[in-house]
């Protein structure tokens, strides 16, 4: 059985642009485009009312010309950092069937400006260069909270509270201002103008106090609203949730929007490399029986037809199931407060994805265990009989899996190795014919790929795997992009 396990460096080699960098930049144009300006008092409402007046707005003006606030392809990528591959995508797909109506731009701002999680990662655009450092971005705001929230949940009172944020003048703050920094992104704390306590007498009374403006924790996380009543960490943690949730609509406005709209303008038919010259590859991964995807997308079943895909992270659409996340809980004090909504293995079982991964093999393979088990003690270790040669045989053939595998695109960091864990498990006791073909850009991600699976799987055993060639890394199949005749282009805008 032929299965291709693909990551987002599949979509890439087709020059759709689904980059991290790629949704970025489109955002930020989209973010800047002028559209008179949003209301000065976006935080009176939730995104759902700005939805819902903006809704109303429109239907209001129904019969009536929208204002001219559509966005083009080629508006929406004018400030890529990516341009040479923007380029491509624009000569092997028809671009202009790609339009962004006045509604929807409009829609993604007040979306965009009201996202704590975009704003977030907008600040750190220049550090995040992939999905895998999106995922550590999150990451290293739960190790924040989960380092300040046993800290903060003691503090009993509005003053207790105001000389952690702020310090007095015999201390510094509790909390440093990268920290601070990070949180105040997700409105953890807000300003408010207050008279504090600076210093007591002996006997517990106020010696010196303040007036001014001082940080204080924001009502909104406090049990009942009230900063007297401390901090309620699950409160803190619903938001952050509900606005990973609202960042991942975003994310599917961009692939629903803009990917999926791309129809190419090309036939597209997939080399190997062979020797010295390229040839088809009419086994393998060229023609799979299943498909494994970790992207959101239908890549294959667009360009090269209909098969079984099962969606480990979910999919886009109307009904978008995506998973964004982390790949566990690392902190004691976020396993207490039950974060576990960010992690992926949440997420897919909360949403329902495929996220059962060669379940019917690794089952086949307990079954063979269990006809092993029972065959010694049927036979034993010293029975000779013709009887027993010939049911070993047949024991040996039941248990070939005979899969060739193919992975392409796919990262093989520690975020995803309970699936590397059990794909790399299928010859543990006895070859049962499992080959994998790990494809790589070039030097550099084979260099990477072959690290990442060194950390997950041990040397021993990424050893014993390529010297018997059950593993090997070969660079990425060419992709041949045939101009089509006018007629399907025709068909297909």
């Amino acid at each position: 059985m032929n299965i291709l396990i693909v990551g987002n460096g599949f979509d890439l080699s087709h020059y759709l642009p689904t980059k991290y960098d790629h949704f970025m930049d489109v955002m930020g144009v989209i973010a800047e485009k002028d559209t008179g300006g949003l209301p000065k008092n976006l935080a009176e409402k939730s995104i759902d009312e700005w939805l819902n007046l903006l809704e109303k707005t429109f239907q209001k003006r129904e019969g009536i010309a929208s204002p001219p606030h559509d966005m083009t392809f080629d508006e929406l990528f004018y400030k890529t950092r990516d341009s040479k591959f923007i380029e491509k995508t624009k000569e092997f797909y028809l671009t202009e069937s790609v339009e962004i109506c006045a509604k929807d731009v409009l829609e993604l701002q007040y979306r965009l400006e009201l996202n704590c999680w975009y704003q977030y990662f907008k600040n750190h655009v220049e550090e995040i260069k992939t999905w895998i450092d999106f995922e550590q971005k999150i990451e290293d705001v739960l190790k924040v909270f989960g380092r300040k929230v046993v800290e903060i949940e003691t503090l009993d009172s509005k003053e207790t509270i105001i000389n952690y944020f702020n310090g007095t003048n015999d201390s510094m703050a509790c909390i440093s201002t990268i920290e601070l920094k990070a949180l105040n992104f997700f409105e953890l704390t807000v300003k408010e103008n207050m008279c504090r306590v600076l210093s007591r007498t002996r006997d517990g009374k106020p010696f010196q106090t303040s007036t001014g403006s001082f940080i204080s924790l924001n009502k909104r996380f406090c049990i009942g609203d009230d900063l007297q009543n401390g901090f309620n960490p699950s409160k803190f943690l619903d938001f952050l949730n509900k606005q990973l949730e609202d960042f991942i609509k975003i994310f599917n406005f961009y692939l629903e929007l803009v990917v999926k709209k791309l129809e190419h303008r090309t036939t597209f038919e997939i080399l190997v490399k062979s020797n010295s010259f390229f040839e088809k590859n009419e086994n393998d991964w060229i023609k799979p029986d299943l498909i494994y995807s970790f992207n959101y997308t239908n890549t294959y079943q667009r360009i090269y037809g209909s098969i079984g895909v099962e969606y480990l992270h979910g999919f886009h659409g109307e009904n978008q199931n995506i998973v964004l996340g982390v790949a566990d809980l690392k902190s004691d004090s976020l396993k207490m407060i039950k974060a576990y909504g960010f992690t992926k293995y949440h997420q897919k079982l909360f949403k329902d994805t495929d996220y059962l991964f060669l379940d019917v093999f690794k089952e086949k393979v307990k079954i063979h265990k269990r006809k092993i088990e029972y065959f010694e003690k049927d036979f034993g270790d010293n029975d000779p009989t013709a009887k027993k040669f010939e049911r070993q045989k047949i024991m040996e053939v039941e248990g070939k899996l005979n899969l060739n595998i193919s992975i392409w695109g796919h990262s093989l960091d520690v975020s995803d190795q309970d699936y590397i864990l059990d794909l790399f498990s299928l010859n543990d006791d006895i070859d049962r014919n499992v080959r994998v073909t790990v494809y790589y850009f070039d030097k550099t991600a084979k260099f990477s790929l072959l690290n990442n699976l060194l950390a997950i799987l041990s040397k021993d055993k990424v050893e014993q795997w390529m010297k018997n060639k059950w593993l090997c890394f070969k660079p990425n199949p060419e992709i041949k992009f045939l101009a089509q005749e006018s007629s399907d282009v025709d068909q297909a805008s």
